[in-house]
């Protein structure tokens, strides 16, 4: 059997790999996984090895790493398992992330105290903002459904009081973000954030305020903050969970593509909690979005796949007395998000409205929910088939968990308490490790910097003669530097660059678009199908379509804006890369450049109305015959015709619309929209680059000659007075020491060995 070692460390993302006792080649594939997380290469690990080893089929594997990442192991064992595939595992176990986690956030507080260090971070943007997002404990986790799903009843029941208005009809018609804060209790305070006027004062509020909030036209978000008491308190983590409009159930257009951009976002992956009714599936909507859902998915390995929880709620509705079979039941749905692209889907079926009542103040209960709720538990604990959690795919380690939580047994065959347990899971594989790596490269950057200038400090520990050599470089290079930023040539140059869409944005957009018309023309061929329809059934069509068309159109806008995004990190990159050419080897990361953020592209687009609708043009009219019936063809005149009939038919006018001219008519509105919204995108692209290279010229001109002055003069004066100079090469071996020690204990921290 192949002996196959494998080190994986998530928190600086590398990984080694033994195969046999030794390392597998440069330029093959697992060679590239050195660098990846996980669970970009875990599910095709074992296809890989038996490629590497000419079809061999039996491994034993030894991996160290930590737990999380070994659940995912072991899922890909078992699918290697069903290919014939003989799998042994072994776990070599490492320190946990909680407590790297806490060592290095007080390591980031040491750097801090440290002046001259602190003076690094604060200076350099890019480091800033990573120790800002390394000590960010707010975690997002975004509720997603249609009309109908019991939404409002599953986040109502995280909550442990009915404080988020429920009923029959669409509640929720804004967007609604809830930061868990332990501190409040049982109550909420809340601002409503106007479309008009902006946020309002943070007041207490009830779910009627909330409903009343909810109905007013401008209200374009609701920020609540109190105890989600389903989520265990952590140090490092606090949950922010939004409660987004369905797709079908907004006040605001702008809304839908919000929530969108949630789904669409594989740059956070935040984790999606999809909630879908186990009765009513099929929802033109609810289509469009797990569509959208399918399609992120398969971007971006195991990750992509893990933050989609498919709650399937509900289930208290089914009644295995009546002959209903829960297990059938969600074979079914996996069969149905199959359909929509989803491929193996992993779903968790829960009742929510029974963990609600199960949580709810006793004393808060109507006579009706105490009667739903005696119903509900004698059903989920008489009936076997009623243990929901025995139908989800739970890891060991949730499972583990579950039973330290010590739930009462029906609060258990709820199910929403397990998918609660894998939001906590979903933290510990992903957010921590992240923010560990975050935080790491932040402290790597100071530390290359601070290491930098204390070494440019020590060369100053010249004899006289050595020194006036090094002035006369100085001088040059000040010559140098002049002549190159007094050249147009220089700066024509750097703004014809300016003009040039990257070659990977370009292609985006072009696929995207390339996509759009081909959807567009499988549109069509439904309008053609029944070449001539009635008024009403051609307006169903074209509704149909303009909702699709709209939903494709916000997805192509969430997808600009991520490419927009791309092009702002490629554009700096490209300048820094110029801008480090530009100061020479002495002054290569003297400090970062601070360029423009990215406007959103809302500003710059008009709002999408395609306004589909039938005109007079449309409808034509043509004679149709109706009402068939057989009337006596006899005559007075031929006694062989008394017992023939014939077949009359009466005649009328009737309305209707030729669906391929309808429909090529159309077709161009459509079209012309998105090639409207490409064009916009283009130019706004192009537009953005040229104010970047205006921006790095500007910052030439003004901010790096004082600070290029400035050093200069810093350096020739300590160039020229002995004991200054003396002063600043012993302060600069003290801080090169500091932070030698300082690295050490940081790569320890991040070490498996740790």
């Amino acid at each position: 059997m192949n002996k196959i070692y494998i080190e994986h460390n998530p928190f600086i993302v590398e990984t080694r790999f033994l195969i046999n006792g030794s390392e597998p080649s440069e330029g093959c594939r697992l060679s590239s996984y050195k660098e990846l997380r996980l669970q970009l290469w875990v599910e095709t690990l074992f296809d890989e090895l038996s490629r590497l080893l000419n079809g061999e089929l039996a491994f034993c594997v030894e991996f160290k790493g930590v737990e999380s990442d070994y659940m995912d192991m072991l899922e890909a064992a078992d699918v290697a398992r069903l290919k014939g595939m003989t799998i042994e595992l072994e776990l070599s176990r490492v320190k946990e992330v909680h407590h790297r986690l806490n060592v290095i956030q007080s390591m980031m507080e040491e750097a801090r105290q440290n002046q001259q260090f602190n003076d690094y971070i604060e200076n350099n943007e890019k480091v800033n903002r990573g120790f800002q997002e390394a000590f960010d404990r707010d975690f997002n986790l975004y509720v997603v459904a249609t009309m109908s799903s019991g939404k409002s009843t599953l986040i109502n029941a995280m909550l442990g009081q009915d404080l988020l208005p429920a009923a029959n009809e669409a509640t929720t018609a804004t967007i609604a973000q809830i930061t868990d804060d332990k501190t409040l209790g049982t109550s909420f305070m809340a601002r409503r954030i106007s479309s008009h006027i902006g946020p309002g004062e943070e007041i207490p509020v009830s779910s009627d305020l909330l409903k009343e909030w909810n109905q007013l036209e401008d209200t374009h978000q609701i920020e609540l903050r109190g105890n989600i008491v389903s989520i265990q308190e952590r140090e490092n983590v606090r949950l922010v969970l939004t409660d987004t409009p369905g797709p079908n159930n907004s006040q605001d257009g702008e809304h839908e593509r919000v929530t969108m951009s949630y789904i669409q976002d594989s740059q956070r992956n935040p984790l999606i909690l999809y909630v879908l009714n186990a009765s009513q599936l099929g929802i033109n909507d609810d289509q469009h979005l797990l569509r959208l859902v399918a399609q992120t998915m398969v971007r971006g390995g195991k990750q992509s796949k893990d933050r989609f929880i498919f709650a399937v709620n509900k289930m208290d509705n089914f009644d295995p007395e009546n002959g209903e079979n829960v297990g059938a039941a969600l074979e079914r749905i996996k069969s149905y998000l199959q359909n929509n692209g989803i491929q193996n889907p992993q779903v968790y079926p829960i009742s929510a409205n029974l963990t609600r009542l199960l949580r709810k103040n006793p004393d808060a209960l109507t006579r009706k929910e105490r009667g739903e709720l005696n119903t509900m538990t004698e059903l989920f604990l008489e009936e076997g088939s009623m243990n929901l959690p025995s139908y989800m795919p739970l890891t060991s380690r949730v499972s583990r968990t579950l039973e330290k939580r010590n739930l009462s047994r029906v609060l258990y065959r709820s199910g929403l308490p397990a998918v609660e347990v894998m939001i906590d899971e979903y933290i510990d594989k992903y957010t921590f490790p992240n923010r560990l790596k975050r935080a790491y490269e932040a402290l790597n950057q100071a530390i290359e910097k601070g290491m930098r200038e204390a070494e440019l400090t020590e060369q100053l520990d010249q004899d006289e003669r050595a020194l006036t050599h090094l002035n006369e470089q100085i001088t040059q290079l000040v010559q140098k530097r002049k002549e190159s930023a007094d050249t147009d040539v220089y700066k024509q140059s750097l703004r014809q660059k300016g003009k040039e869409l990257p070659p990977h944005i370009a292609a985006v957009f072009t696929q995207k678009l390339t996509q759009v018309l081909a959807a567009t023309r499988e549109q069509g061929n439904e309008f053609t199908k029944v070449p001539q329809q009635t008024p009403a059934d051609a307006q169903r069509l074209l509704d149909a379509a303009e909702r699709d068309a709209s939903f494709r159109y916000k997805e192509l806008i969430n997808e600009f804006e991520a490419a927009f995004r791309a092009a702002q990190v490629l554009i700096k990159d490209e300048l820094q890369v110029e801008y480090r050419r530009y100061i020479s080897e002495l002054f290569e990361d003297t400090r970062e450049l601070k360029l423009p953020l990215f406007q959103g592209l809302k500003e710059n687009m008009a709002d999408f109305s395609l306004n589909l609708s039938l005109n007079t043009n449309n409808i034509k009219k043509r004679e149709e015959s109706y009402n068939p019936r057989e009337v006596s063809d006899a005559t007075w005149w031929n006694p062989f015709s008394y017992f023939r009939t014939r077949t009359v038919w009466d005649y009328r006018t009737v309305e209707y619309v030729d669906m391929s001219e309808l429909w090529n008519e159309k077709r161009n509105e459509v079209e012309g929209n998105f090639r409207d919204l490409m064009d916009a995108a283009r130019k706004k692209t192009e537009t953005d680059k040229d104010r970047l290279v205006e921006s790095y010229i500007a910052f030439i001109e003004r901010e790096f000659n004082s600070k290029f002055d400035a050093l200069i003069a810093t350096l020739k004066e300590k160039m020229t007075d002995q004991e200054a100079r003396e002063a600043a090469i012993a302060e600069a071996r003290s801080q090169k020491s500091w932070i030698t020690e300082f690295k050490s204990r940081l790569d320890k921290t991040l070490s498996l060995q740790e």
